[in-house]
């Protein structure tokens, strides 16, 4: 049996939401196409919250890609300690036009950035990672 037909979008959960917004949006360059408030009974049935109201932002690249901003003003966010993989992190991968031009305009924002651009050991692509203002791994990739 095949369960996945496709990929939806990539839900962020966000301390700031304005500060995430102005990260996808301003500087990824990502298109808002939803801007949304969410109390319903539906919302909190699928997320097993109670009396949550949630900001939603969806956000478009050129490809159709969305991710999603969620930010819960009724239950604050607040780090956790996870048990990860010591080795890696999950990330999101956006492909980019220019990955340098990419990088000296993050680094231009104090955007947190891993390291330099770096061609990929199959020489496919120049690849280089970045955080965003929720701590999430951001790949950033330019095919060659």
């Amino acid at each position: 049996m095949k369960v996945v037909k496709g990929y939806r979008h990539t839900g962020i959960i966000c301390k700031d939401i304005d500060k995430s917004l102005l990260f996808y949006r301003d500087y990824l360059g990502l298109e808002v196409i939803q801007d949304f408030w969410d109390d319903s009974e539906y919302i909190n049935k699928i997320t097993g919250i109670e009396n949550a109201n949630i900001h939603m932002i969806k956000l478009k690249a050129d490809d159709g890609t969305v991710v999603e901003l969620l930010e819960y003003p009724t239950h604050p966010t607040k780090l956790i300690k996870q048990e990860v993989y010591n080795v890696g992190q999950p990330h999101i991968a956006f492909q980019v036009y220019d990955i340098e031009e990419s990088y000296n305009f993050l680094k231009s924002k104090n955007v947190k950035l891993i390291s330099k651009p770096v061609l990929s050991s199959e020489k496919i692509a120049k690849v280089c990672f970045c955080i965003d203002p929720s701590n999430v791994r951001i790949e950033l990739v330019e095919m060659l």
